[in-house]
């Protein structure tokens, strides 16, 4: 197993940082047409925490809603 660079993020140290799983995650980053990576994973650095942590929780607060009129 390889391990990230130093100034990378996993998909699950975001996910920690965003409050949710690494799966939702990754549902929200297809949803929202975010590109994968190299070798087919997502890479993260720290400065993008912020504006997906803004991204992540409008789209989660939508999905709930839409979620919920059903």
């Amino acid at each position: 197993m390889t391990t990230p660079a130093n100034d990378t993020l996993t998909t699950k140290a975001v996910a920690d940082k965003l409050g949710t799983d690494p799966r939702t995650l990754r549902v929200f980053l297809r949803s929202t047409s975010q590109g994968v990576g190299s070798g087919s994973r997502y890479s993260f650095s720290a400065k993008d925490v912020a504006p997906l942590k803004a991204k992540f929780t409008k789209w989660a607060a939508e999905r709930e809603a839409a979620k919920k009129s059903r």
